[in-house]
């Protein structure tokens, strides 16, 4: 009898610390725009769709607050779950969108409202991002599946900001981001580069740090921790 109940609590506790994949994309499209796009960050359609349909063979793709809920509450995780996240808000996510919600995928974009403004972006790169009403009509046409996020007003490195300038940074985009129905409490840092200073400024502000860190996530309450798709 004591063996039978220790292999159900062996098997119980394995499904427990099951990790959580939180995966993290930039550029999806056909072709490489040189002009548009950066090497590192770009990812073929069809090779994006690939990787994504293996996954969702042997995993189920949750949302982020969904993963959130399980880390930080140490629930039995049976299955294998992934979350989806894209960084940058570059406007080729409109090619690929579309493909997601009919997969139903749940995607939590972060986003620099800097970016969406067209604020200190050459003019010859504007077209590189989504604008407020691209990010407006997306909400609109794949809610529930599309969320939005903070990646700070600038996509500057914030391990080298100032406490001053840091916290502007967080809440300048936290005044722009909140006016969407589908916003939620992370912050993701740009380059994966924070300070404690940094923590501590997201602490006072009630936002969950995302780091880029290749990690996996099992059962914390502070943090998300995200690796390249």
């Amino acid at each position: 009898m004591k063996n039978c109940f220790r292999k159900i609590f062996n098997r119980l506790h394995k499904w427990r610390l099951n990790p959580i994949r939180v995966l993290c994309f930039h550029q999806v499209s056909d072709v490489f725009d040189p002009d548009a796009m950066w090497k590192d960050d770009w990812m073929q359609t069809e090779h994006f769709k690939r990787k994504i349909l293996e996954l969702k063979a042997h995993s189920r793709f949750i949302s982020l607050p969904e993963a959130y809920h399980h880390i930080s509450k140490d629930l039995f995780r049976v299955k294998k779950y992934v979350v989806l996240t894209a960084d940058d808000g570059n406007s080729s996510l409109l090619n690929i969108l579309p493909w997601i919600a009919e997969q139903h995928i749940p995607v939590t974009l972060f986003l620099n409202p800097s970016c969406m403004n067209g604020f200190h972006v050459p003019q010859r790169e504007k077209e590189k991002y989504l604008g407020n009403d691209d990010v407006q009509r997306i909400v609109d046409e794949y809610a529930p599946f599309v969320s939005v996020a903070s990646h700070g007003w600038f996509h500057e490195c914030c391990s080298e900001m100032k406490e001053e300038y840091f916290r502007k940074n967080v809440l300048e985009a936290e005044s722009v981001l909140s006016k969407y129905s589908v916003k939620l409490p992370f912050f993701a840092f740009p380059y994966g580069k924070y300070s404690k200073t940094n923590l501590s400024e997201l602490k006072k502000n009630r936002l969950i740090p995302v780091f880029m860190d290749g990690r996996m996530n099992y059962c914390d309450s502070s943090c998300i921790h995200r690796e390249l798709l």
